[in-house]
């Protein structure tokens, strides 16, 4: 009896391997995982070249874990398993308090020798533009990202598993020319349980720039913003951001994605890497119908994004950014009469050269503060 039922236990699990892998044959490829935000491996070329190399062996099994049936569920129930055990760490995210998903940038992701190097930079940076254009016209954010702003949610224990934001900020501001530091920490210490971050991203909300902006616009004489300035109109209710991509669970509560608007936002115009062809509008209302929603604001990452329509005011900004400018440039886009976001990553140009040519009167460097320690391609502040 006990042989009967050893055999039907086996001839059930070959039963399921195989039928899981016919379905997985017969079923479409799919190319891309708009929840992990990343291609998907595809079933492999084959050569005999690449089977003694080992690259077909290699993609064959990304491509079974990939295209596995129903892997989205299953992902999905890995994570509640996950959190069901108490795990601190579940694909690289932490689940704190109030429903916030922050995602791990652990302390030994981080390279001493870049950030040292990053901050010379930065001090060099920021005294040439303060020479050229007067110190009242260059200014510095740092700004911490989730896991720094919500420290106090994190489980017991959880802040030693993270990137110290903190000390990385007091060093910059330690290193840098007091009049050209803003400082966003304090600012966003004023407003304790406001939704100044996502829960499911990494990146602030259009509240949180708004406060930054606030401060900034203040501290440079340039005059008192109020949020009653401003239109607001919510542009999605169901935005998952990165973070969810890496641990996307059951019954995550989506985020809420808005803008603020002093103006008609069709009255400005956008060119992209500075092309002829112009675009009407600050926010790309495709995205919001897409899984990469923040890509909304300014139509997300370009070397060089123009922006034109703001007061005639003579005042041209040119921000030297990652993506968490995106939001704080359409508040400054009613401001100035020309807006620049300028990204590391793609532009190499000389920068003062770009300044000259486009007539810029201001310039800020804001950057959050993991991006700024592990950034390779900020040798253009040099």
């Amino acid at each position: 009896m006990q042989k009967k039922e050893k055999w039907i236990t086996i001839i059930l699990f070959l039963g399921m391997v195989f039928g899981f892998s016919i379905w997985n044959f017969l079923s479409p490829q799919s190319t891309f995982s708009y929840n992990e935000n990343r291609e998907l491996q595809t079933f492999p070329s084959f050569s005999t070249e690449k089977l003694f190399s080992g690259e077909w062996q290699k993609k064959f099994e990304a491509y079974l874990t990939d295209q596995f049936p129903v892997r989205a569920s299953w992902v999905s129930a890995y994570v509640e398993a996950e959190r069901i055990l108490q795990k601190k760490d579940v694909n690289g995210v932490i689940f704190a308090q109030d429903e916030y998903m922050v995602a791990m940038d652990r302390p030994d992701a981080v390279d001493s020798s870049v950030v040292e190097k990053n901050l010379n930079r930065l001090e060099k940076f920021t005294a040439y533009f303060a020479e050229k254009l007067g110190t009242e016209h260059m200014s510095v954010m740092l700004v911490p990202t989730t896991e720094q702003a919500v420290e106090d949610k994190l489980p017991y224990g959880a802040d030693q598993m993270v990137y110290d934001q903190k000390g990385l900020i007091a060093r910059a501001r330690e290193q840098l020319d007091e009049s050209v530091w803003v400082d966003v920490e304090e600012v966003l210490l004023r407003h304790p349980g406001e939704y100044l971050y996502y829960w499911t991203d990494h990146h602030w909300t259009m509240l949180g720039a708004f406060y930054a902006y606030q401060q900034w616009m203040a501290q440079k004489g340039y005059g008192e913003v109020q949020l009653s300035d401003y239109k607001q109109t919510v542009l999605s209710e169901e935005f998952l951001g990165t973070t969810y991509s890496k641990a996307p669970g059951w019954g995550i509560r989506p985020d809420t994605m808005l803008a603020l608007d002093k103006q008609d936002p069709s009255s400005y115009t956008l060119r992209l890497d500075l092309q002829d062809q112009t675009i009407t509008g600050l926010y790309n209302m495709e995205k919001l119908t897409e899984k990469d929603k923040y890509a909304a604001y300014v139509y997300g990452n370009t070397a060089v994004t123009e922006i034109t329509g703001g007061e005639k005011n003579g005042r041209t900004l040119m921000i030297f950014k990652d993506s968490f400018a995106h939001s704080f440039a359409t508040l400054a886009a009613a401001d100035f009469e020309k807006v620049y976001l300028v990204d590391p990553r793609y532009y190499q140009q000389d920068l003062w050269e770009f300044v000259e040519q486009n007539g810029v009167t201001d310039v800020l460097f804001l950057f959050n503060a993991t991006n700024f320690a592990q950034e390779k391609n900020l040798y253009i502040l040099d």
